[in-house]
């Protein structure tokens, strides 16, 4: 028997419509104890029309005689708890929790990710912070500056995704540079071609992978970066255009020889990421929008919005240049390429594809980030029908 140092109680009332109960008996109901502070702790009762799940508030749980529920416990750094169970006992009963320290990675150490055949994908800690996002010396689309603050830390692929580890997923197309020159198809070469569908794949992929390898708690997902995620990660506190020396930090048009180059070659930025700054563009999560405008201030994902931005289709011949607008066909990447300017490569540009658009200087890399479902359900009480 494990000594427990600080329990925490955690309670939650939850009910449904009651079944009629015998004479003298008592509806069930249930105390969690759990032996770590701050954990994540929710109840799912079981119904035909699909699972209800609440957060645990300050009284007895209070459940249905014969139900189903599935109790789960949570805590960074901790294996996750899961209990299945049907309330079959009369009145109180309650559940001690012991969390055992575990698979959840630790917020200011590398998160090493074994894939298949001794290929390893390290992830870089991002820490918890504030920076202002955009330029006011950039393009339209890099304004309003505003503040973005992060509340939870995440881990960035220290560079983008090689042919090598790309190749664990699926094998990589044979890309062109251009007609009958193909791409470097070195194991260190980034994977180039990608489309946003190809690297959300690959999350998802990655995901289950460790979830079914039990190396990754639930709650925890890989998955694209945020813009906002993208660009605080990029400056690693930099207010500059770029995170350090562009020739040194960066292979762009000027310095390339007119291709993509291995990773981690140049100069990493403060918080350990390789390549930043151009090689091949990196997909986000986010759809395209054309400002800042209306902008989330917590580095979460934009494109919950419809038609935010319209304009008048003349605008859209205006001669020699692109109009952006927001358009949920629309993602968006960024850091620039080996194709592109050095102005391109810049912490705040910003540029946009389609979803299925696969081009010689599109690659990705992903991020790990705690993500547990945001659960709002509320349960009172109901009174019998008379």
């Amino acid at each position: 028997m494990k000594r427990w140092m600080g329990l925490f109680l955690a309670v939650l009332m939850i009910s449904a419509n009651h079944t009629a109960a015998q004479s003298g008996s008592q509806s069930p109901s249930l105390k969690v104890v759990c032996s770590v502070l701050a954990t994540d702790i929710t109840l799912a009762v079981h119904l035909p029309e699909g699972d209800k799940v609440a957060t645990m508030g300050s009284s007895p749980v209070k459940l249905k005689t014969g139900q189903r529920y599935t109790l789960s416990i949570s805590k960074e750094g901790y294996t996750p708890y899961k209990n299945c169970f049907t309330a079959d006992w009369d009145g109180l009963k309650e559940k001690s929790v012991v969390m055992e320290k575990g698979i959840g990675p630790g917020t200011t150490k590398t998160w090493v990710v074994d894939l298949e055949n001794s290929v390893a994908m390290d992830f870089e800690p991002i820490p918890i912070g504030s920076f202002m996002m955009g330029s006011n010396d950039g393009e339209e689309d890099e304004q309003p500056v505003h503040r973005v603050s992060f509340s939870r830390p995440f881990w960035m692929a220290r560079t983008e995704v090689t042919n090598q580890q790309y190749g664990q997923y699926k094998k990589p197309e044979k890309v062109l540079k251009r007609k009958g020159v193909p791409m470097p198809t070195g194991a260190t070469d980034p994977v180039c071609g990608i489309s946003w569908n190809d690297a959300t794949g690959f999350c998802k992929w990655l995901t289950k992978k460790e979830r079914r390898d039990g190396r990754l708690p639930e709650g925890y997902e890989y998955t694209l970066p945020t813009e906002a995620e993208w660009e605080y990660a990029c400056r690693a506190g930099s207010t500059t255009e770029y995170a350090g020396r562009i020739d040194t930090m960066g292979w762009f048009n000027k310095n390339s020889s007119d291709k993509a180059n291995p990773v981690g070659l140049k100069n990493p930025n403060a918080w350990g990421l390789h390549d930043m700054h151009g090689n091949v563009w990196e997909w986000c999560a986010d759809q395209w929008y054309a400002t800042y405008d209306n902008a989330p201030t917590d580095g979460s994902q934009r494109g919950l919005a419809n038609n935010e931005y319209k304009v008048d289709g003349s605008q859209m011949k205006e001669s020699g240049h692109s109009y952006r607008l927001h358009n949920s066909g629309y993602r968006v990447v960024r850091g620039g390429s080996w194709h592109y300017s050095a102005r391109a490569c810049r912490s705040a540009n910003r540029y946009y594809h389609t979803p299925d658009y696969k081009l010689n200087y599109l690659g990705f890399r992903p991020i790990l980030i705690w993500n547990p479902p945001q659960l709002r359900l509320e349960v009172t009480d109901r009174l019998p029908k008379k």
